[in-house]
């Protein structure tokens, strides 16, 4: 079927794929014209996919992987006919229905992710967050316009409906020559209205936690941080990209290379996705140097996979290691930091929240991390324990170049076209991409001098301060009358 921007009235089927709570307004808004199975055979104009939170269910997160997993099935039918909208859905309490909550970060993570790759196929996709007995004809009106609506994320509640734009650069604090140095970027931070310089800067002679610093980012930053004179506990499961398999060779290579240049770093085997372990990574560095100044969770799982193909398995480690594993490391630190009256907490999210082919799981894993840190740092306001999250950039373990299969060909073509980049094996061995290059400013965050609830833009030459996604227009459900009222 040939996307159209404005279908026939009937022209194709659409299905809804739901929890019970939703099926019936989204049939209604169709007038009943709607099938709750995928068709044998088509032309399928749009599927509905979507999972409803009740107020007594706190897994705000499983809504979204409940309604992605059905999502898989949905892009199954629409890549394969070449065309179609696709829109997920979440029915949640009022409350829940805004920007900076883990369903609305997490979703639309999902979704640009999911709509950057699936326009290869001509497949539109868009979501709603639907508060409790909300108006649910906007479902419909997006189903109508594929052009409008790819991409994009709406909040229907409050007798409003408003879209909401992705995280963005809000301004740029530093673009260095080269690399950063950590006098540069707390000049940067200083200028832009932080806590101030004078010795408020660097890590020396405090404890750091790095997870994740067995390679990438992680590694580098525990070097890094370690050269400043940071005392570095280096957490990594040594596990491939994928997340399987287990080897403490790899935080205990890291943990040798910085004592070899003249540093202190321990090494420790750690899981994230398991809570005991994250308390015994906690236990240890507390028995060894009696506190924990500052935590940096580096560590991450990149299951690449197209939407239609992404596992259960896939959606349980990356969501386990990201999204879980923040929390557990998070609970395990905040009690010591929290009776010192001081700490420093970094969370990493990616850029890919505003979307990037292949990544819909790790982007809707941190989209939901972003949410997180930010409500945290609400949270430990006044405390002494400063809560951040940076968007960092680099070569990883994931990115390395590993005689890929067709399937991961493709889906690295596809990023590419989709970031505007000619030649992706000349692009990450660019400068710019080294991993070194996000250290200046991750220590910023983890010094005495750090701002609290910062989203901070790292890699490269350049740190960016950015605003997180937020509504950027809104219009009262009473004056939403046609498909035409929703265009940008």
């Amino acid at each position: 079927m040939k996307q159209a921007d404005q279908p026939r009235e009937g022209d194709g089927i659409v299905s809804v794929l739901a929890d019970e709570p939703l099926i019936q307004p989204l049939s209604a808004a169709f007038d009943g014209e709607v099938r709750t199975t995928l068709p044998e055979r088509g032309p399928v104009r749009a599927v509905v996919v979507g999972a409803a939170l009740t107020t007594a269910d706190g897994d705000e997160l499983r809504c979204v992987a409940a309604a992605a997993r059905r999502a898989r099935e949905a892009t199954r039918v629409l890549a394969a006919q070449r065309g179609g909208v696709l829109v997920c859905v979440l029915l949640l309490p009022e409350k829940a229905v805004k920007t900076g909550r883990p369903p609305c970060e997490s979703l639309s993570g999902f979704v640009r992710s999911a709509a950057a790759e699936q326009s290869f196929y001509g497949v539109s996709v868009c979501g709603v967050l639907l508060s409790e007995g909300g108006d649910p004809r906007l479902v419909r009106m997006l189903t109508e316009r594929p052009s409008v609506a790819a991409g994009q994320v709406f909040l229907v509640g409050g007798g409003e409906v408003a879209r909401v734009a992705a995280p963005a650069v809000e301004r740029e604090l530093l673009r260095a020559a080269g690399r950063p140095s950590s006098a540069q970027v707390a000049e940067a931070f200083g200028a832009a209205g932080g806590p101030g310089t004078a010795g408020g800067h660097g890590t020396a002679g405090r404890v750091v936690i790095v997870t994740g610093g067995g390679g990438g980012i992680g590694r580098a930053v525990a070097v890094g941080l370690a050269e400043e004179g940071a005392t570095v506990v280096v957490a990594d499961l040594g596990c491939d990209a994928d997340g399987r398999g287990r080897d403490p060779g790899f935080a205990q290579d890291t943990a040798y290379e910085i004592t070899r240049r003249g540093g202190r770093a321990v090494a420790v085997c750690t899981d994230v996705s398991r809570p005991d372990e994250c308390r015994d990574l906690v236990a240890q560095t507390l028995g060894a140097f009696g506190r924990v100044d500052a935590l940096c969770h580096a560590a991450g799982v990149v299951r690449q996979a197209l939407v239609q193909e992404a596992t259960d398995e896939d959606w349980d480690a990356v969501l386990s290691v990201h999204v879980a594993g923040a929390r557990h490391l998070v609970e395990a630190c905040l009690g010591p930091m929290s009776e010192r009256g001081h700490g420093r907490v970094v969370l990493f999210s990616s850029r890919s929240v505003t979307g990037s082919p292949g990544l819909s799981t790790y982007s809707t894993a941190k989209g939901a991390v972003l949410a997180y840190g930010r409500a945290l740092a609400d949270r430990t306001a006044g405390s002494g324990v400063h809560v951040n999250v940076v968007l960092p950039s680099g070569r990883t373990r994931a990115s390395a170049p590993q005689a890929p299969g067709a399937r991961r060909r493709r889906i690295e073509l596809m990023r590419a076209r989709h970031h505007g980049i000619a030649d992706p094996v000349a692009y990450r061995a660019a400068p710019e991409q080294d991993p070194e290059n996000n250290v200046a400013a991750i220590s910023w965050l983890c010094g005495p001098g750090a701002g609290n609830g910062l989203l901070v833009g790292t890699g490269g030459p350049r740190v960016e301060l950015y605003r997180p996604g937020a509504v950027d227009w809104s219009i009262p459900l009473s004056e939403l009358l046609t498909s035409r009222d929703i265009s940008p």
